[in-house]
């Protein structure tokens, strides 16, 4: 947003330098992004957040100011006027959701010309052009006080006036001149033969106010934030107008805008004040009442700050000091600040305007329990994957309906108003990011891809939405990739010191050879192969191996971590080739832990071997067996005779095929 200094010095005495000026404001989270004069005035644009409806008016901008500086403001509220009630004409409003409250004044007999200087100068210095008398004095109330305004010459309106939804490919010409074909999302103000407006955004050709009109009927609405911001998304168009009503307007503002408008039409233009007419339900006025515990304040800001200066601060903001306490303050919230519902949000604005730059930089207190936290087991566990060589991945939690239905997943929560159809969901599984990310490296021309991803998955569960915490793991690109992903999850099981859990084959939508982590008969997660299928679907030039592993349950299930010296004396190797049929790994390596007792560090999948030297229901695999003592060095005649027992053990195994 653009605005006149001059223009907010007529509310405030500004005695210091538009730089300062810009500094405060953006110190107090109004940040401006450039300043620079123009003739005897400055210009500060802004970037206003969505949560401050009130920075996008003169006024608004004032009263921050004069918070911050703690001086009066200057603001002139004029008389309202609701008589005569206007009877030349009615308004029905047919979306009620859509148009709360519609207030229509008609001011016959004015002279449309164009503008005094003065007038000009104010809507110019904010980025509006001028167009004429009446026109120029709705832009200048609309920046004046945020509301939007819309003359319309009401000898060009056939019958009564009527806020609808727009049928199916209706037409509309706007001021722009542009011809527009409507969708059922747009809401329009039309009469009984045509739209005359595209509802808060932008108004018809076919009534525009010009140096032919006589009287005017001026409008002043309550939309939809939600249907306006669908309506100009449909049309593909922004306005000031547009800009404000998706953020809200003030009932209060926008009574005085229109009265303030009226009366700089009669003063400026002629004419008189024939009627008033007001349809719709005024929005009720929710007493909100928050306490401020003063400790609690201390504590948030680390620094205290005399309740004196806090109470201060929050009547310069518009808040009402109801009842003062001890160590409390109930305050009532002014009601252009709808986002301040909460002590919390009570907090920051008195932070905001007490000063950051004054709260004394300090280490916030952190009790030794944290670093048995959930949060600090997941980041721990993130560190000690990336030692293993596995990248880390960050994946969109949105996704498309259509490519879950394509991983068969059904327990998924819809967006009740995405921006795009291909984003509409949120993700049940972490399936969708790793097949993408995996899919754009292999395009990409990489290979030995080994990624990792700690997010959170959305399900329905029963009544109730759900969000947990999972692990997902992602290789492709690189032979004997499945033994490697086996070993990664043991890995990060033993990190978590999980006992005592087991490899359950399973049947699992989208994937072949597929294993169920299990403990307590509860499973923990599952690794396997993405199968044929969504391998061609996703056109992926690689095999694709998965895993996801749920951290919480992780988390509950890990058991204390206790520390055991390492040997000193070194490891001692020996490999075993066989063949297989029909025999699980697990088997093997449940044997060979047996029979190495207290001497066995580990064994390993070194080779794998498939092709026209074996038959297919056979693959051949050498084993690297590991041998360790924890007092000395072992011989190689011990080394020697534990290991040809264990290769006689295994030899003397149906389907084992020592080579």
């Amino acid at each position: 947003m653009k605005f006149s200094l001059n223009f907010v010095k007529e509310f405030i005495d500004l005695k210091e330098s538009p730089q300062k000026v810009a500094n405060l404001l953006t110190m107090a989270g109004l940040e401006v992004e450039h300043i620079y004069r123009e003739g005897h005035d400055w210009i500060l644009e802004t970037e206003v957040t969505s949560n401050r409806p009130d920075w996008l008016s003169i006024v608004g901008i004032a009263y921050e100011l004069s918070a911050l500086l703690r001086r009066k403001l200057k603001v002139k509220i004029p008389r309202l006027i609701t008589k005569p009630l206007l009877k030349e004409i009615d308004i029905i409003i047919e979306d009620k959701e859509g148009c709360p409250i519609y207030l229509a004044r008609l001011i016959k007999g004015v002279k449309v010309e164009d503008s005094p200087s003065w007038l000009k100068h104010k809507i110019v210095a904010c980025g509006i052009n001028p167009v004429n008398n009446i026109v120029d004095i709705t832009n200048y109330c609309m920046i004046k006080w945020g509301n939007p305004l819309h003359a319309f010459d009401f000898d060009k309106i056939e019958g009564n006036v009527y806020v609808r939804r727009a049928k199916k490919e209706e037409k509309f010409t706007g001021l722009d001149e542009k011809e527009r074909i409507l969708t059922e999302e747009n809401l329009v103000i039309s009469d009984e033969r045509k739209i005359i407006a595209l509802a808060g955004i932008i108004g018809g050709k076919n009534t525009e106010v010009d140096q032919n009109t006589k009287n005017i009927l001026l409008e002043g609405a309550i939309f939809s934030p939600v249907r306006i911001r669908r309506s100009r998304r449909a049309m593909g168009i922004e306005t000031e107008s547009s800009y404000r009503f998706e953020r809200r307007v003030s009932w209060e503002r926008l009574k005085i805008a229109s009265q303030e408008a009226v009366n700089l039409i009669l003063s400026l233009g002629g004419g008189k004040l024939y009627g008033c007419i007001e349809k719709g339900r005024r929005p009720q006025k929710k007493t909100r009442r928050i306490v401020i515990s003063l400790p609690h304040l201390e504590n948030y800001l680390g620094e205290r700050i005399p309740k004196q200066e806090v109470k201060t601060i929050l009547t310069y903001l518009g808040f009402q000091v109801e009842k003062v306490y001890k160590e409390k303050l109930c305050l009532k919230p002014p009601s252009l600040r709808m986002d301040v519902s909460y002590p919390v949000d009570v907090y920051e604005e008195v932070a905001r305007i007490y000063g950051y730059d004054r709260i004394k930089p300090t280490l916030p207190f952190i009790p030794k329990q944290i670093y048995s936290s959930f949060y600090q087991f997941k980041k721990v566990l993130r560190d000690f994957l990336i030692s293993l060589g596995i990248k880390e991945i960050i994946t969109y939690s949105i996704t498309s309906q259509s490519l879950l239905e394509e991983l068969k997943e059904k327990n998924f929560i819809k967006i009740s108003n995405p921006l795009r159809q291909q984003e509409n969901v949120l993700r049940p599984t972490l399936l969708c990011g790793g097949i993408e990310a995996v899919k754009h490296n292999l395009n990409q021309k990489a290979f030995s891809l080994k990624f990792f991803e700690i997010a959170n998955i959305y399900f329905k569960e029963e009544k109730s939405y759900k969000e947990k915490a999972n692990l997902a793991i992602a290789f492709s690109g690189e032979r004997n990739q499945a033994f490697y992903l086996k070993g990664v999850v043991r890995e990060v099981l033993r990190f978590a010191n999980i006992k005592d859990y087991s490899w359950v084959p399973t049947e699992k939508a989208n994937f072949t050879n597929a294993l169920d982590i299990v403990k307590d008969s509860q499973s923990l997660g599952f690794l396997g192969k993405i199968d044929s299928r969504l391998k061609e679907k996703f056109d992926l030039t690689e095999d694709l191996y998965f895993a996801q592993i749920d951290l919480e349950k992780l988390w509950e299930k890990r058991e204390p971590r206790y520390f055991s010296p390492f040997s000193r004396f070194p490891v001692v190797f020996r490999d075993i080739s066989i063949a297989l049929k029909e025999v699980k790994f697990s088997q093997l390596e449940e044997i060979i832990k047996k029979e190495a007792g207290n001497y066995f560090k580990g064994v390993e999948v070194i080779d794998i071997y498939q092709g026209k030297k074996i038959p297919p229901q056979i693959f051949a695999l050498t084993l690297r067996v590991y041998y360790q003592a924890q007092d000395r060095t072992l011989t190689s005649l011990e080394v020697d005779a534990m290991h040809d027992r264990i290769r006689k053990i295994l030899g003397e195994i149906e389907g084992v095929i020592l080579r």
